[in-house]
């Protein structure tokens, strides 16, 4: 880990780190919002498609304040972890599991700053299919958010199919006019305004607005990323992902209008997926009128509360 900089932000510091991703390149870009003393637990953010860390700021100050040290990666080919090649995982096969194992390093960093801390796992949308089969390969989360989980597709073998030739015959970074339509469904197709076309995100126009003006948001994703994805969403949605997943208490949230999750289909159908395979403390909760970006919704700080009040209490660091 080489620092980038670091600085004392409103009593919160600030640490930027970069390294060598799993998949062999350099420049690897995390960031870590830590307390000034000892934190009660170690917090894991792992960020959506087409998006970045950095959109995780208040929420991350939120949680250090009650204490929590948070880390998160710009995931392989996305924010300022571009590397050539952004909204493309990797120009190697097997991108979503270099995200995998990059979240993984990035817990070996902090278990080193704070040893016997407990550790928690929270994911955004793309981000909560990586939080969902990360603790499927790695016993180290000891409670989990699910949040904005996209549904499963069942077109994604075809679309799997789609990518691999768009990538055998135009190579990884090809996009595919087939795929980003398929993906668009539900999510401002159609639309040519794009601050109109990102009203999907969530009811909060401000928000949407700074995605759209973000140089480091947005974009198209390439045909072998849309395929990486797929087969890991394939897995996630699958009766093997919940047998294997480790029984933590885990807390499945979404929108209720959240359209990338079928407005409650798909966090009532991975809820329902744990139940039946016996996880033992899950919770579900739909947030009437939300949409998909609940940390940005207009009742952003109810939501903080109660997911950190969640982490509180299944860490065991309520009062």
């Amino acid at each position: 880990m080489k620092i980038l900089k670091e600085e004392m932000s409103d009593g919160v510091i600030i640490r930027e780190l970069t390294r060598r991703s799993s998949s062999g390149e350099e420049g690897l870009f995390s960031r870590c919002w830590l307390p000034e003393g000892e934190p009660r637990a170690i917090m894991q953010i792992a960020h959506g498609m087409n998006e970045h860390s950095g959109r995780y700021d208040h929420f991350a100050r939120s949680l250090v304040r009650d204490g929590y040290a948070v880390f998160a990666n710009d995931h392989i080919g996305h924010g300022r972890s571009g590397m050539g090649h952004p909204r493309t995982f990797s120009l190697k096969k097997g991108g979503f599991e270099f995200l995998l194992t990059d979240m993984h390093t990035l817990y070996s960093y902090a278990k080193k700053l704070y040893p016997d801390r407990p550790i928690a796992l929270f994911g955004h949308s793309m981000g909560s299919i990586a939080a969902g089969l990360y603790p499927a390969r790695y016993d180290e989360p000891e409670a989990l958010v699910l949040c904005g989980t996209p549904s499963h597709n069942p077109i994604a073998p075809v679309g799997i199919a789609v990518a691999r030739v768009n990538e055998f015959f135009r190579g990884r970074k090809a996009v595919s006019k087939f795929l980003l339509a398929q993906s668009e469904k539900g999510m401002g197709e159609g639309e040519k305004d794009p601050y109109k076309a990102a009203a999907w995100l969530s009811r909060n126009e401000e928000s949407n607005r700074r995605f759209v003006d973000d140089p480091l948001c947005g974009g198209t994703f390439s045909a072998s990323a849309f395929g990486d994805l797929l087969g890991a969403l394939n897995e996630f949605g699958s009766d093997r992902w919940a047998r294997r997943l480790k029984d933590i208490p885990t807390l499945v949230t979404a929108g209720a209008a959240d359209t990338c999750g079928g407005c409650g289909k798909a966090p009532k159908y991975y809820y329902q997926s744990m139940i039946e395979n016996k996880h033992t403390d899950v919770t579900l909760k739909l947030w009437e009128d939300c949409r998909h970006e609940l940390l940005n919704e207009l009742n952003s700080d109810e939501v903080e509360r109660y997911i950190i009040a969640f982490f509180d209490e299944k860490l065991g660091l309520a009062e």
